[in-house]
């Protein structure tokens, strides 16, 4: 299948399988947030509820059975989750740790009364911001490298998930391919979204909605479909 198919055969396996694509949306959502939410275990937890819960989606709504190979699925997906959530603890301590001295700061600036206390300040403010400048740059380092990383497991992912890959492997190829489907549709999704959050008062509920029920079930059926093809 080209683009087009692949895009209208996952819409209309959600549309046709409504009440199982709200439930898997919601999951997913769920799952996806514990990575922001608990770094480190979250990525555990998304990486190894996540094969099952999207083979259980997968064959409700086609009717195929396939066999998983969960521990590839699950090396697959620790492997760019633990490097972003290391990023993602990273930045964060940093960002807490300055916020924490310049609330210290800051009631250290209402107490001075001359000018030395005031010009000690400035020095130890300014000592510590190339250490968080440096966090903040790891950080980030960091988690550009995951995102490097899913991308070349892309295939590795949903291949061991439809039990096509029983290995941890990189496949920059077949990989690339399932990243532009995923990005062109995610791109088409989002004007949409965009213009919908638009209408007042309901407008980022409604967006919400539609992507808990047709963008997150939808956007993996395509994965699926793809790979199957590859």
């Amino acid at each position: 299948m080209g683009l087009l198919e692949t895009y209208k055969k996952s819409i209309d396996l959600v549309k046709d399988h409504i009440v199982e694509s709200i439930i898997y949306g919601i999951l997913f959502y769920i799952l996806w947030s514990l990575l922001f939410l608990i770094p480190i275990i979250g990525a555990i937890l998304f990486s190894y509820l996540y094969p099952r819960l999207t083979k259980w989606y997968y064959t409700k709504v086609t009717g195929e059975n396939i066999n998983p190979d969960y521990k590839t699925s699950f090396l697959s997906l620790l492997i760019p989750n633990l490097l972003f959530s290391i990023g993602i603890t990273i930045i964060l301590v940093v960002l807490v740790s300055i916020l924490m001295q310049l609330g210290l700061t800051f009631t250290n600036i209402l107490n001075i009364n001359n000018l030395q206390q005031l010009i000690l300040l400035v020095y130890l403010i300014f000592h510590i911001l190339p250490y968080v400048l440096l966090g903040i740059i790891v950080g980030i380092i960091i988690i550009i490298t995951s995102v490097i990383v899913w991308l070349l497991l892309l295939y590795s992912i949903y291949g061991s998930i439809l039990g096509k890959v029983n290995k941890l492997l990189i496949d920059a190829e077949k990989s690339l391919t399932l990243f532009v489907y995923l990005l062109v549709f995610y791109i088409i999704a989002n004007i949409i979204l965009l213009i919908i959050g638009k209408i007042p008062l309901l407008g980022n509920i409604i967006v919400i909605i539609l992507n808990i029920m047709i963008v997150y079930p939808a956007s993996n059926l395509i994965l699926l479909l793809k790979a199957k093809e590859l």
